[in-house]
């Protein structure tokens, strides 16, 4: 039989291990600039995940409007922790992002604290030095708002979630032609598809047969594979804005399959390491490991502009991919770890006494 809508999110130590992996290969993108996408499938990753467990727990809770019985305090209950779990190391990050400080956090605060660094970043058409991440955290929380209310329309329907996932892709080819396509994914409807795939995944997990039909391999491969077959053919030419339109949907179905294999296969994830408490540590520490790893290359340049003199060669080698990695990376994690210990840990155990009804 189908497991009903209220049935429990099942603990999954391997989606701590994807978490962890998805975050540095936003990590190594921004601090190294390889010549190829990886913070790009990172954060499709983790769009797609974001649908699959906003999806479960407010199908779990009825935590959507006109759900049966007080809807409505099982929604501001929904909102509440996911403030706790965001806002306060979110603000955490903002001020010392000040006290830096990063000149786009200082002349726009307000955009930061709504948060719509999204929205400031598509106003004015460029990136703010070490703040240019915020933008995602920004769509993660507009999507919170608009989640439920999109649920309570679609229902569970798989017909109705396709269709939310098409209305992604049209969004993004009628701004691209209608409007410009420049900083266009910063836009919450752009990345509809992806989080539309996670709430799919959820779906079809509680459906009869489970993901049995969808958790293979060969499909994990062939989606990469021509998500990077993609890249490598329109990305260099003119074909760039056909790019932007069409990767994240190919994103979404390769991130679909590949988190459908990991929940669908239980060896698999084993077999890949994780399940690794490394792994585990690491990705329950990611949202800080997000958080601050723009403002650490910032704070490494200042420093090393401070000590050593204009002209001098150690500038250049210092400030190299390999040293910014081997000097911020124990940062890095440190300051994630110490984010999570007086943090986000205490909230987490605050959020656990804030009970659905």
């Amino acid at each position: 039989m189908p497991t009903p809508s209220g049935a429990p999110l099942a603990y999954r130590p391997e989606l701590h291990g994807v978490r962890a992996i998805a975050v540095w290969l936003v990590v190594v993108q921004h601090w190294a600039a390889p010549p190829v996408m990886l913070g790009e499938m990172g954060r499709l990753v983790f769009f797609v995940l974001s649908g699959y467990l906003i999806s479960g727990i407010v199908w779990k809770q009825q935590a959507y409007p006109g759900a049966p019985g007080p809807w409505g305090r099982r929604l501001g209950t929904f909102y509440l922790r996911r403030l706790l779990r965001i806002i306060p190391p979110y603000y955490c990050a903002l001020a010392l992002s000040a006290l830096l400080p990063l000149a786009t956090v200082r002349e726009h605060p307000l955009w930061f604290l709504l948060p719509a660094a999204n929205q400031l970043f598509y106003h004015l058409q460029r990136w703010g030095e070490g703040c240019g991440h915020l933008w995602t955290l920004a769509v993660d929380e507009q999507f919170y708002l608009l989640w439920p209310a999109l649920l309570a329309v679609v229902g569970r329907r798989v017909r109705g979630l396709v269709l939310v996932a098409a209305l992604g892709l049209a969004f993004r080819v009628g701004w691209s032609l209608l409007v410009t396509p420049g900083f266009m994914l910063l836009l919450l409807p752009a990345s509809l598809d992806l989080f539309a795939a996670g709430t799919l995944l959820r779906r079809l997990e509680t459906s009869t047969g489970g993901l049995d039909r969808w958790a293979r391999g060969r499909y994990v491969l062939l989606a990469w594979a021509v998500w990077w077959g993609l890249w490598g053919w329109l990305h260099p030419v003119q074909g760039g804005n056909i790019w932007i339109v069409v990767f994240p949907a190919v994103g979404a179905v390769a991130a679909f399959f590949t988190l459908a294999w990991l929940l669908g296969r239980a060896g698999a994830a084993r077999r890949l390491g994780l399940t690794h408490p490394a792994l585990v540590w690491m990705g329950q520490r990611s949202f800080g490991v997000y958080l601050y790893h723009l403002l650490l290359p910032v704070f490494w340049q200042r420093v090393v502009y401070t000590l050593w003199p204009a002209g001098s060669e150690w500038r250049e080698i210092l400030l190299g991919p390999l040293p910014t990695l081997l000097v911020l990376t124990p940062l890095l994690i440190g300051l994630s770890a110490a984010s999570w210990h007086f943090i986000e840990g205490p909230l987490d155990r605050v959020k656990r006494h804030l009970r659905y009804a």
